[in-house]
């Protein structure tokens, strides 16, 4: 069978065609390591959130009116974000009014794959411990404990490659006094295991929270704030 040369030629017309077409794009994906998203400078591994209501009851979703501060954060940074966070729990009382885990009970949250960086969020709901699914007033000693217990977990398994923060509990403006009490706490032993500590006093003022507890998008973005101006320091 004869083949006319502009028959012979077409295959070769259409290979370099796509090459043309698909060439950037494969070496493009190529010098991404195979991803969709460029690589975060910050935070390459990632960053890891252990915390109360204050993150989990959040999204991310841009935009949203409920996305939550760590999102905007992990955003702004192009990194990925994990979170192990229980509504009503803390260094010391066991969220799901009393029924579910503390921080140091989220094992996978600081022995899994390392992260770039990890914060902790947390402390608001400390001023109370659970006896017999009650909550009782709990002293200065037991939240010290529950805190230093916690932050010598990490410093004993997240490699030191990884950067800690411990935020300061995000405190509206119900029990200021408390409000005190614990973010004095936090702060001390954040110091002591020479962790970074990022004040979020003031961050949510009367008119950024939705129940003088938790951050509505105002609150959630001042919080984002503080953490943003920390890692870029």
């Amino acid at each position: 069978m004869t083949v006319s040369r502009a028959a012979a030629r077409r295959p070769l017309v259409v290979a370099f065609v796509l090459a043309l077409v698909l060439g950037p794009f494969v070496a493009w994906q190529g010098a991404q390591g195979g991803q969709s998203r460029p690589v975060s400078a910050i935070a390459p591994q990632g960053i890891v959130v252990v915390g109360d209501s204050i993150t989990a009851r959040y999204n991310n979703t841009p935009g949203d009116p409920g996305q939550a501060w760590w999102s905007v954060t992990g955003r702004h940074f192009d990194a990925t974000v994990r979170t192990y966070a229980q509504s009503g729990s803390g260094y010391l009382r066991p969220g799901h009014r009393c029924s579910g885990n503390r921080f140091i009970d989220r094992p996978d949250a600081f022995t899994g794959d390392a992260p770039s960086i990890l914060i902790v969020e947390g402390g608001r709901n400390d001023w109370a411990k659970c006896v017999d699914g009650r909550f009782v007033p709990s002293t200065n000693a037991e939240i010290r404990h529950a805190v230093a217990t916690y932050l010598t977990t990490l410093r004993t398994y997240v490699p030191s490659t990884t950067r800690i923060l411990v935020l300061g509990p995000p405190w509206g403006p119900m029990d200021r006094l408390n409000g005190r009490r614990i973010t004095r706490i936090v702060q001390e032993e954040a110091r002591a295991h020479d962790m970074e500590f990022i004040s979020t006093s003031g961050a949510l003022t009367a008119d950024r929270v939705v129940d003088g507890i938790h951050p509505n998008r105002d609150g959630s973005l001042a919080i984002a704030r503080r953490v943003i101006r920390a890692l870029e320091s």
